[in-house]
């Protein structure tokens, strides 16, 4: 009787870049290419970024001399002004670490591609599709959240302006900056109000899309080390021990479990080089953080203004949901990666060649240990790690409200 053929899975191949077309969307309108690919990009693509590079560090140190200018006569208007100084710096920072490491960045995309499966029967078995869903929920609702913060940030001021100017006709509309008042020319009442305007806002721009980018890379990146984990212990729980079964079942035995715990390796690999590539500005990215919201919260308690409240409640719940989110996804990184070792000890190792349980206790032994990301070697990221992020806030918060009482 002829054997029925095992009848692939109709349905789309999808590819490592699925995964990662968000984030290297927002990196292209900067004019930033995080990992070399076989498109070269042109001359003006990189002068369009060094363009943006110059105008976003030209706008940091603006704000310290902005900062500077009203500390003495303005707390509160020196805090929001550090707050958005903190901001560019946290974006600032994450662009130059991606080129820094963007070897590394590079390498750690063909890792993906190498490891990732390419016919439909295994992106089935790896649940690619659900994978994939998961990512774009996740990657998409926090583009969303960012992209309208920017807006508030930079469409409020001058919408209030034309509504005084326009609709209401007042003789003093006011005109002022998304960010910072204080420039080397003066703006006010001129036409250099809408270059002026401009700059600022693009500058802000370039500091959102350089903080998101890097999450959103981080994001699909550790969902896909996820599913590779959740797939390894999946087939380890459903591993057939054909060693009483078999004359050479227990060789079959042992290529099967080295061919999973080589599995494993590369999928550790994975997690080293992405720690290797975000370590520095993860680790930058939580100081920074601890003191913008701090600083958010001082403003808000200090002075309530229906203009600023909106938008300063979008950079607190930005900022915060950012916190949550990398820690989350750093948690289901490390419950991922323990569940391997659950399922090494839940499959059927009882029968099995007394070479696979030595094989098998090796793996389970690597799987206590379990991975995660890190902010260096300072901080590892899960979710207590929030509530160690909403403390050193309070402390920051305290110290400030003691300044300024």
């Amino acid at each position: 009787m002829a054997k029925v053929a095992k009848k692939e899975p109709k349905g789309k191949i999808y590819d490592v870049d699925d995964f990662l077309r968000l984030a290297v969307n927002f990196y292209n309108t900067m004019g930033m290419d995080p990992y070399d690919t076989d498109q070269k990009s042109n001359i003006w693509f990189q002068l369009y970024f060094v363009a943006n590079v110059i105008n976003m560090t030209y706008t940091v140190i603006a704000e310290v001399a902005n900062m500077v200018n009203t500390l003495s006569e303005n707390l509160l208007e020196s805090c929001m002004v550090l707050s958005y100084w903190t901001f560019v710096l946290i974006g600032l920072s994450k662009i130059f670490a991606v080129i820094y490491r963007k070897p590394k960045m590079t390498s750690l995309v063909k890792q993906l591609k190498s490891c990732f499966p390419s016919s439909a029967l295994d992106q089935e078995e790896y649940d690619v599709k659900s994978c994939l869903k998961r990512t774009h929920m996740y990657t998409k609702g926090f583009g969303v959240l960012y992209t309208v913060m920017y807006f508030a940030h930079t469409l409020i001021p001058i919408f209030i302006y034309f509504c005084e100017k326009v609709l209401l006709k007042y003789p003093n509309a006011k005109q002022t900056m998304p960010f910072y008042q204080l420039e080397l020319w003066e703006w006010r009442d001129t036409w250099w109000f809408y270059p002026t305007y401009f700059h600022q806002s693009h500058a802000g721009y370039t500091a959102t899309c350089g903080s998101i980018s890097s999450d959103l890379m981080i994001f699909a990146v550790v969902l896909q080390v996820i599913m590779h984990y959740d797939r390894l212990a999946k087939v380890l729980r459903e591993l057939k021990v054909e060693a009483l079964n078999k004359p050479n079942g227990a060789d079959e035995d042992l290529r099967k479990l080295q061919s999973l715990i080589a599995n494993h390796i590369d999928i550790l690999r994975l997690t080293d080089v992405v720690n290797e590539v975000f370590g520095v500005s993860l680790l930058l990215n939580f100081l920074a953080s601890s003191l913008l919201v701090c600083l958010v919260g001082f403003q808000l308690t200090i002075k309530f203004s229906f203009q600023y409240f909106g938008k300063q409640v979008l950079l607190l719940v930005s900022v915060l949901f950012e916190v949550y989110l990398l820690c989350s996804f750093s948690q289901k990184l490390m419950d991922a990666s323990e569940n391997v070792g659950y399922a090494a000890y839940e499959m059927d190792w009882l029968g099995a060649d007394k070479r696979f349980k030595n094989m098998l206790i090796y793996i389970s032994m690597r799987a206590q240990k379990p991975v995660c990301l890190k902010a260096t070697i300072f901080l590892d990221l899960s979710m207590p790690t929030v509530t160690i992020f909403l403390g050193m806030t309070y402390k920051f918060f305290c110290a400030i409200r003691t300044m300024y009482q």
